[in-house]
């Protein structure tokens, strides 16, 4: 095609037709610019249609996540509301006499509620946006914004937890109970392990005996009344906290449906 053109020009210089080659040269030009803009127009259009495939993974990569997330919430739910029903337990006796039992059931519940777990966050998609750069991709301003805030949202809560977990169940809450109480991981890591295929075990380490002993030491000491009502402090306390997850937990899980709801009229 380049040689036939070349050929017409030569030709028309040669022949001393000055105004009809010029004439040509333009209309030469102006088919070059014709394809360039040709060209870059199916790029683009082939780069917009590669962005559209990459934006269409990402939003069911997202919506893989957030169930996910639900299923993780579900959980942590579940945990906290186990704590808050094992306080309740070992506050009962106190809010009907006034007075703790202390006992081998107690120190089992003890045990448990000194437990804590941390909030899992899956969100490996929305890592990958916003490291590479590729939240741009999402076209939709109003489903960016709402994804973002509800990233931040999950941040703050997994910070919330992480911190009333570190603050007050690892730095108060577990001396506490070492101090005035008795510890008996007889049933707790059943309970804590339930439903994994492997079996685990792992009986209390102290004997009839010992435990017998150990309860009557801290019957002892939480009949001193400013031991009592450091104790009971730190066991509503836990109660307190756990509840507060889960109202939290909860709220965002409502969250993660409106935004999975969101998801679906992409």
């Amino acid at each position: 095609m380049i040689k036939f053109f070349r050929k017409i020009r030569y030709n028309l210089m040669s022949e001393n037709k000055t105004g009809r080659y010029f004439k040509y040269a333009i209309g030469e030009i102006i088919l070059v610019v014709i394809g360039i803009l040709v060209a870059l127009q199916i790029n683009n259009w082939n780069n917009n249609r590669m962005d559209a495939k990459r934006e269409a993974n990402y939003i069911k990569n997202i919506e893989r996540d957030l169930n996910n997330q639900i299923s993780a919430i579900q959980a942590q739910i579940d945990f906290e509301a186990k704590i808050a029903d094992n306080c309740l337990l070992a506050l009962q006796p106190y809010n009907e006499t006034n007075q703790l039992r202390i006992d081998t059931t107690f120190a089992i519940v003890i045990t448990s509620i000194s437990a804590r777990r941390t909030f899992n966050n899956p969100n490996p998609s929305y890592i990958e946006l916003i490291s590479t750069g590729n939240i741009e991709l999402l076209k939709n301003e109003t489903f960016k914004n709402k994804l973002i805030n509800y990233y931040e949202e999950l941040e703050r809560i997994e910070n919330v937890i992480d911190s009333n977990n570190s603050s007050f169940i690892d730095q108060e809450f577990i001396p506490a109970m070492n101090k005035l109480g008795v510890v008996n991981t007889g049933l707790v890591w059943e309970d804590l392990f339930r439903g994994y295929s492997r079996t685990f075990s792992s009986p209390n380490p102290l004997n009839a005996k010992n435990m017998e002993r150990l309860i009557k030491i801290s019957s002892k000491l939480l009949k001193n009344e400013e031991n009592e009502l450091f104790f009971i402090n730190h066991l509503a306390s836990r109660e307190t906290y756990a509840k507060i997850h889960i109202l939290l937990l909860t709220e965002f899980k409502i969250q993660t449906k409106e935004l999975l709801k969101a998801i679906k009229n992409y």
